[in-house]
């Protein structure tokens, strides 16, 4: 189970990044303060791959219930991220669209 929660976070995450790369590209704007930090200082990709590859270390390493529970909790706020830039391309296109 933690496996594949594992492979779903991390699958997760580089939906995340291609999805805010390709919003930003089109005129979008980074909402989250610190990430928009990060993005200025070129920091942003290797901090996805720092802070992920710790949540996956501390899912496998914790016990059974929290690495399950904490593999869970952050696959839930990823998909609600990803899931809001789909919609946010969505948007991005429909106003292309009407121009």
């Amino acid at each position: 189970m933690i496996i594949l929660l594992a492979v779903f976070f991390i699958i997760l995450n580089i939906f995340d990044v291609s999805t805010t790369n390709k919003a930003l590209k089109q005129g979008g704007r980074e909402v989250n303060p610190l990430a928009r930090l990060l993005m200025k200082l070129h920091l942003f990709i290797p901090a996805k791959v720092i802070i992920t590859c710790l949540v996956v270390f501390t899912m496998f390493y914790a016990d059974e219930g929290t690495g399950i529970t904490l593999g869970i909790f952050c696959c839930c706020i990823y998909a609600v991220i990803v899931g809001s830039n789909y919609r946010t391309l969505r948007l991005q296109a429909r106003e292309t669209d009407r121009t």
